[in-house]
């Protein structure tokens, strides 16, 4: 529920939601859990001529993206999986919490479009596969460093938000928005990080350093019977830590967050003090 103020009105409505994120393709929940893993076709299959046109292998992201996104509130992706696998969804949640410090990211490796090669924006430093077990399927202690040669960058994209701000109630629709519309049908982004989930909870992901950013922007609309609906837009908002760090979050959470998006430049810095912590010795 928003209450929203203006000198002449007051405006109380409450924000319905459209369905849960993994309703929208009509795919199935099996089908959006392992695409944000990184294994379906949408992220194995490489266009090429007529073979695999993105366009037509996921049209449906259009048409979502044009109907619902920008005028509809998703809920927490689920479909129907709670009775049987609570947590289903394990990319967003840490423990029975959901992103405790705000913030999902997306990394990728590829381009599956044979028209616009692979351009990385962040070195990968290090990573405790354990943290996305249950994308990884790795269940003992395992960790891993990762070679920054330039030809090894990932692309990396996020975004953060306050608890219980507009932010946080559309940020399934900000996961669409960024994961599925921009980086996946518009750039044709794929293949996650070895070991790590194409996206999820910035606690599940890679040590990098950096990371793109993009925020929702508020927005209403009001038609002649007084009915008032959601007008989600978005923008760019730099780089994801440092917008992190302007939020009303703890110095605990920005500290955590500085220590997965770390400064540009610094990843064998952030790989030994990683190895440091766990009692090894980065050679």
């Amino acid at each position: 529920m928003c209450i929203c103020h203006s000198p002449e009105i007051t405006i109380l409505f409450v924000l319905f939601y459209h369905s849960d994120l993994s309703d929208t393709l009509g795919k199935g929940p099996q089908f959006l859990k392992n695409y944000l893993d990184g294994g379906t076709t949408w992220n194995d299959n490489y266009e090429d001529n007529n073979l695999y046109v993105l366009s037509k292998d996921a049209s449906v992201i259009a048409s979502v993206y044009d109907a619902d996104v920008k005028t509809s509130v998703f809920s927490a992706p689920d479909g129907g999986t709670s009775s049987t696998y609570p947590r289903y969804f394990s990319n967003f949640y840490k423990g029975d919490h959901e992103c405790r410090l705000g913030v999902i990211e997306c990394c990728y490796t590829a381009s599956r479009l044979v028209s616009q090669p692979f351009q990385g924006n962040a070195d990968i430093c290090a990573f405790d596969l354990k943290e996305a077990a249950k994308s990884n399927h790795i269940k003992a202690m395992s960790m891993t460093l990762y070679d920054t040669n330039v030809e090894d960058q990932a692309f990396c994209s996020g975004f953060a938000y306050e608890e219980d701000s507009f932010g946080d109630s559309v940020k399934y629709n900000t996961l669409f928005h960024m994961a599925m519309k921009t980086n996946l049908y518009d750039k044709g982004l794929v293949k996650n990080i070895p070991g790590a989930p194409l996206c999820g909870c910035v606690e599940q992901m890679p040590i990098v350093d950096n990371a793109s950013c993009v925020k929702a922007v508020e927005g209403y609309t009001i038609d002649s019977n007084g009915n008032v609906g959601v007008n989600i837009s978005w923008t760019d908002c730099g780089n994801l830590a440092t917008y992190y760090n302007s939020l009303d979050r703890s110095d605990t959470e920005k500290y955590f967050v500085n220590s997965k998006i770390v400064e540009n430049g610094t990843c064998d810095t952030a790989a030994a003090s990683f190895m440091n912590d766990r009692m090894f010795v980065s050679s």
